[in-house]
């Protein structure tokens, strides 16, 4: 088996103790097609985890992140995902330009329980709400 690349994934969190999450195409070439994940991708050749997520987040929301901060490092089918989060108390989705997968949606940890998830994206965010959530 091909070794992938490591990945990295942002959880961009709203005044609320909600997080943002993609839902990805609907295309079945793709994996997990139709099912929610983290905004974020593959870290490039060169590339630090802290500037991959930065650039990808740029590219599929039109956002800057300034100073991402990466709380955890997940493995998951051979390859690492360095996650990072973030608190935006101004976060709206209809401020966002979403230029990836089908839309986004912010979720607490109850909501998280009723989607089909991508990836190992259900064990993350519900890692992230047990590690920071005030939310209960």
């Amino acid at each position: 088996m091909k070794k992938e690349r490591p990945q990295c994934g942002l959880l961009l969190e709203n005044e609320e103790g909600l997080v943002l999450l993609q839902l990805r195409d609907n295309n079945p070439a793709i994996p997990f097609p139709n099912c929610w994940g983290t905004f974020g991708g593959q870290i490039e050749e060169g590339e630090s985890p802290e500037q991959a997520i930065i650039r990808e987040i740029r590219e599929e929301l039109d956002y800057i992140v300034e100073e991402p901060d990466c709380y955890c490092v997940y493995s998951y089918d051979g390859y690492e995902i360095y996650m990072f989060r973030k608190m935006d108390q101004d976060l709206l989705i209809e401020n966002l330009d979403v230029r990836e997968g089908q839309g986004a949606q912010f979720f607490s940890r109850e909501m998280l329980k009723t989607v089909e998830c991508a990836f190992n994206c259900r064990e993350i965010v519900e890692d992230y709400f047990r590690r920071f959530s005030s939310v209960k």
